[in-house]
């Protein structure tokens, strides 16, 4: 994806941080240089950890949305809860807050270096386990490190109020330098981190920034202990402290909610990027990039401009800057749409997103400035606001991404979310003087424009999703047939029946072999390669064609049906010709991740695992193509079973499936694999194929002209495996492996091409 624009925020954020470091109203200005490259250097590897952490547990527990939400809102719960533990260890060890940091930095490597390892472990005895122990497993795993990561911000607040005798400068600087830190390695994560070093590699790496930081913060710490530091003059006690501009029930109050719209403006942002870029992992991480550097900014800027503002038009300009947020953010997918249609790179939208989430990171540090005073009890004050505002945010992913996803289409969401964000801050511009009073006239035209901009955005939604799946065939595409919103993702069928799931071609609902517009002869040949696939599995139901084919199969007494997106089955229930599946005694559907499913039930046995695998660059897509996930449904193979998926067109794929298996036949751009032989039979095939009825009907009826052309067809097909490879025939393993040569074999660990450059989406 093309990245400058984020590169460049990312620069722009660097030179306000030379700024902050150049200042000269410091009184120790040594320490607090110190301690701000310290904390930047801490916030790179919070990232790296979160993305990887969060990788590998969703191998353990699926990548359904119940496993998602869990495991972010652990991450966060252990943030939350380190926060104050800082802030009581803060006020415990006053003058010993770069030491206490120093020791997380160093637990954290610590756990950093054995986290995967831990990981794998845990999965033994937790794969497949009920939502409620994926709960606790989730909480119990991330825990520690989570704890030590969010214990951080409190501890070296206290440290830094020492020298700067000033809450806001010191909350805003951290906050900036930390935030920026992890903005830096979400934009290296997406170009460069993960793609070259894999996940234990980047894990390794994130541990040794940990060490060295941890380690210079140690030393340093335990030399201030023994210098004689009775010359910083003694920070006044919590009873001495001055009046605040803000009670910190109130602060704590509002940077809850504040979090609650951030979380939710970055899963909507998330949708409508993942959405345009064809479901490709390193748009993420880019989102993130460019979020959390806004954030960055944000907290710089609004401590800057404001630190010789009074303290009732301070908590006027959080109001204002919640408006301003609000009626920007819900022009942010129309912005979005119309680059793909353009044909333009997505992430020149990232300054509109930068400004948005910047609007919003200011508002901590402000809040933080109004309700804590520069005493002894500062870094347990910032810790309270601080778990709020992470409270809020935990909040706001479950109710966003778990609940409203499900009831609400994005537009929706986008609006809902914006008018939350404009009453929260007309509510603090009436309540500003701690009293109610009208707002200025100023004030309420702001106010009225605000609103005026959000319900005036539904015009700029018009087809939306065309635009963002599409490009610029939106226009040739015309409008789509049905559009699915939940919380597993976004379905958009055509009017030609073609099915995108998540902004990636995923088939058609076709089941008519003699118009075959989603290559359905790769699975009426089955039985070419297989002589009886009585008990079969299909991981990934999509429009249901393949499996109406499999389960009305000749031989077929069984068809397990796993899909992650329950969107799926309602489209089926609106295409006569699939139906019947829904209620065919043969097909069981499960609404589960496939890896997931399998880990749940290691007993079960197949004679025919089908998985219609999405393109191998898509997010996530080695979940599927990973030697582990192989080694899996080799697990639940019965003795000359088959394992049938598409490879996309990826030699690696291919290459890891032979890894694993020790036979191999490609069907166009499909393998069969087994540990068993699998010889051929044509006449085989052709004796099931005439043999085949759907819901009665013969597919392949000899009162149809069509018939034998068809069959002819399917037979060259299946005899094309004596001839010379062609991208449309069948190849023996053999073949394969002479002519596709060495390949990177696809691990858990590297990945495969998810994050790479390299993609086509033929569909735009």
């Amino acid at each position: 994806m093309e990245s400058a624009p984020v590169a460049g925020l990312l620069l722009l954020d660097l030179v306000l941080l030379v700024i902050l470091l150049s200042r000269s109203d410091l009184r120790q200005r040594g320490q607090a240089i110190l301690i701000a490259i310290l904390f930047f250097g801490s916030g790179f590897p919070a990232l790296v950890y979160q993305i990887v952490w969060q990788r590998a547990l969703f191998c353990i527990y699926g990548v359904n949305v119940q496993s998602v939400a869990v495991v972010v809102s652990a991450f966060m719960l252990g943030l939350g809860l380190g926060s104050l533990a800082g802030g009581a260890i803060s006020v415990r060890f006053p003058r010993h807050g770069i030491l206490a940091f120093g020791i997380c930095e160093l637990g954290t490597a610590a756990f950093g270096l054995a986290s995967l390892h831990i990981f794998q472990w845990a999965a033994r005895y937790t794969a497949g386990t009920t939502l409620g122990y994926t709960i606790l497993f989730s909480f119990l795993l991330l825990i520690v490190p989570t704890m030590l990561m969010g214990a951080t911000l409190p501890l070296l607040v206290e440290q830094l109020v020492q020298s700067s005798r000033n809450v806001g400068y010191s909350v805003a600087t951290l906050y900036f330098v930390n935030t920026l830190g992890s903005a830096a390695a979400c934009y290296l994560c997406a170009h460069l981190i993960l793609r070259d070093f894999g996940q234990s590699g980047s894990v390794a790496m994130a541990a040794c920034i940990n060490l060295v930081v941890g380690a210079t913060a140690y030393l340093y710490g335990r030399s201030r202990s023994v210098e004689a530091s009775s010359a910083e003059a003694e920070l006044p006690s919590s009873s001495a402290s001055p009046q605040t501009g803000l009670p910190l029930w109130v602060a704590m109050l509002i940077g809850g909610v504040a979090g609650f719209i951030a979380l939710g403006f970055e899963i909507e942002w998330f949708r409508v990027l993942a959405l345009g870029s064809s479901d490709r992992a390193p748009a993420f991480a880019l989102l993130l990039a460019t979020y959390l550097s806004g954030i960055a900014a944000g907290a710089y800027v609004a401590e800057k401009y404001t630190e010789k503002v009074a303290s009732a038009a301070v908590v006027n300009i959080i109001g204002l800057l919640l408006l301003g947020s609000g009626a920007l953010s819900v022009y942010l997918p129309p912005v979005v749409a119309l680059l793909s249609f353009k044909n333009k790179a997505l992430m020149n939208s990232a300054p509109a997103f930068f400004v948005t989430a910047g609007m919003l990171g200011s508002v901590l540090p402000l809040l933080c400035r109004l309700a804590v005073s520069a005493n002894r009890d500062s870094g347990r004050y910032v810790s309270w606001i601080y778990v709020s505002n992470i409270l809020g945010s935990t909040l706001g992913s479950l109710i966003i991404g778990f609940i409203a996803m499900d009831h609400l289409g994005l537009q929706q969401i986008s609006i809902q979310l914006a008018l939350l964000s404009v009453v929260t801050g007309t509510f603090i511009l009436l309540f500003a003087s701690g009293h109610a009073r009208m707002p200025s006239v100023t004030q309420l035209a702001i106010i009225t424009l605000a609103v005026v901009a959000i319900y005036s955005s539904s015009a700029f939604y018009s087809d939306l999703f065309g635009k963002l799946v599409f490009g610029p065939k939106a226009t040739s595409v015309g409008e789509l047939a049905h559009v699915v919103e939940n919380r597993s993702g976004v379905i958009a069928v055509t009017s030609t029946g073609a099915v995108m799931g998540g902004g990636v071609y995923d088939g058609y609902f076709n089941i008519d072999p003699f118009h075959d517009s989603n290559g359905v002869v790769r699975i009426y040949i089955a039985s070419l390669f297989h002589a009886a696939p009585k008990r079969m599995l299909m991981i990934g139901l999509s429009s249901g064609s393949w499996a109406q084919i499999m389960v009305h199969h000749p031989q077929a007494e069984s068809l397990d049906i796993v899909e992650i997106n329950p969107g799926y089955l309602t489209l089926i229930e609106q295409y006569p010709m699939v139906r019947s599946l829904l209620h065919n005694p043969k097909a069981r559907i499960y609404i589960d991740d496939g890896r997931r499913w399998l880990l749940a039930h290691p007993e079960v046995r197949y004679d025919f695992i089908v998985v219609n695998t999405s393109y191998h660059w898509r997010d996530h897509s080695s979940n599927l193509l990973s030697t582990d996930f192989m080694r899996l449904v080799q697990a639940h193979l019965s003795p000359g079973g088959v394992y049938y998926f598409n490879e996309t067109g990826s030699p690696e794929a291919v290459a890891t499936g032979l890894h694993v298996f020790r036979y191999g036949l490609r069907v166009m751009n499909f393998l069969a694999l087994s540990d068993s032989p699998i010889p051929t039979d044509t006449n085989r095939c052709l004796e099931v194929l005439r043999e085949y009825r759907i819901d009665g009907n013969l597919v392949f009826d000899p009162q149809d002209p069509r018939t034998p052309i068809a069959l002819e067809h399917y037979a060259e097909l299946a005899n094309s495996v004596y001839s010379a490879p062609q991208p449309m025939g069948i190849e023996s393993g053999s073949v394969m492996a002479a002519r596709i040569g060495p390949q990177h074999i696809i691990t858990d660990d590297n990945m495969g091409a998810e994050w790479g450059t390299e993609f086509e989406a033929s569909w735009r």
